[in-house]
This record gives structure tokens, C-alpha cells and sequence, in this order.
């Protein structure tokens, strides 16, 4: 499987980095959503337990005020719901007044095709979430300029 991961990272044409573990990868991509500008890291693994399957996950480039965990959790909990095939996790940090927030996917893909289409589909759910909470949280008296003169 570490070959194909390799195959599939030379063939996307990203530069990666490999993880502390022989069988970790990742890669940025980088997000536009309205006013927001951020990156995403794409971390893609061997999972340990089952040398077939990759495990994928993605987090943006922050953290998000803990006051929000329960509508990042509502939004979790509905993107999970719509039956993809990422999990939407809100999980606590370091710091008691921030959460964050993750996609994650485990598949077994047969070859590179496979695994390439199983990484885009995760990555494009991970820009889709994103872009969503970055807008959701721009506030509305950015959202119109006023003409000072």
C-alpha cells in the first residue's frame, strides 16, 4: 500500500512529506472560500491494524473557540447523517478554550486509480466542510463595505 500512496502523491504532483511513521504521508491543499484563505492538511496512512486499508484525514490550518463546538457538532452530526463516506469528528485540544474539527475516511483501495479517487472524493469533502464553517463564520457587517466618502 505505501507504494501506491507514493505513486499516487507523485502522479497529483504535491509536494509531501512523509510522517514519523514509515507509512504516513502528507500534503497541503490550499482553500478559498469567500474571505476566508486557509490550507488543509491532508494526512493519508496505512491504517496499523489493517495493512490494506488507508486511512485519510483532513484538518484546516486552525482551531475553532470551544463556544462553537456545539453547532460545529450539529454540523457533524448532519454531514454525517447525509451518508458520505468521510466522518465528520469535533474533538477537544490542548488549549480547554479551542476545538477541532476533522474529516476522516478509511478505505481499501485495489490499486492507484482506486486509491486517487478515494483521496480526491475525501479532499473534496474536507473543501466542502471547510469552506462552509469559513462561511458561516464571516461576519454579516463584513460581508457589505460601506463608501466612507
Amino acid at each position: 500500500m505505501k507504494r501506491q500512496i507514493e505513486a499516487y502523491l507523485r502522479a497529483r504532483g504535491a509536494q509531501y512529506f512523509r510522517g514519523h511513521h514509515d507509512d504516513e504521508y502528507f500534503f497541503f491543499v490550499d482553500l478559498s472560500a469567500g474571505a476566508y484563505r486557509g490550507r488543509l492538511n491532508v494526512h493519508i496512512e496505512v491504517c496499523g491494524t489493517a495493512p490494506d486499508a488507508v486511512l485519510v484525514t483532513i484538518s484546516p490550518d486552525r482551531y475553532y473557540p470551544a463556544e462553537k463546538a456545539q453547532w460545529l457538532g450539529m454540523l457533524a452530526d448532519r454531514c454525517n447523517a447525509e451518508g458520505s463516506a468521510v466522518q465528520v469528528v469535533v474533538h477537544g485540544s490542548c488549549d480547554p478554550r479551542l476545538v477541532g474539527v476533522q474529516v476522516r475516511s478509511l478505505d481499501r483501495p485495489a490499486d492507484v486509480a482506486a486509491l486517487a479517487g478515494f483521496v480526491e472524493a475525501a479532499v473534496a469533502a474536507g473543501i466542502d466542510l471547510f469552506g462552509r464553517i469559513a462561511i458561516a463564520e464571516i461576519p454579516s457587517s463584513s460581508a457589505v463595505l460601506r463608501d466612507a466618502g
